[in-house]
């Protein structure tokens, strides 16, 4: 378990509104790995727009993000399924940094686009970006 220094520091590091790190693991082969949580125990309902504490399942997977320096880095999220009080229907939260069964955050598209029009898909392969295949 990191300090909770370690922690904030991390999540400043890793800049994404909304959420705070758990935990990082550096994995041989693979890169970093931060574990990270959403701060609001809250959710807005995608049915009827009203707000829900009531947590109904967690769904936790992982997504690709921009690489620190020379390694990888990968988020393990818990995309939270709540269940809506008025409407009595389960839904997902909304994560502004990953599209909806995207494996890799909006930044990281943005960035990889912007450096392939830059260039070509091999430097940006080179960067670790993306694959040549």
């Amino acid at each position: 378990m990191k300090s909770q220094k370690e922690i904030k520091v991390l999540t400043e590091l890793l800049d994404i509104k909304g959420v705070k790190v758990g935990s990082r693991h550096q994995h041989k082969g693979i890169g970093i790995i931060l574990q990270i949580e959403s701060i609001s125990n809250e959710s807005i309902c995608t049915q009827c727009g009203t707000k829900s504490y009531k947590l109904h399942q967690n769904h936790r997977y992982i997504i690709k993000d921009l690489p620190w320096g020379e390694s990888p880095v990968f988020l393990e999220i818990n995309r939270r399924q709540f269940k809506c009080q008025k409407c009595k229907k389960p839904f997902s939260e909304k994560l502004d940094f990953v599209r909806k069964r995207r494996k890799y955050t909006k930044r990281l598209a943005e960035t990889t686009l912007k450096e392939v029009l830059r260039s070509d898909i091999r430097s940006v392969a080179q960067k670790g970006l993306v694959t040549t295949e």
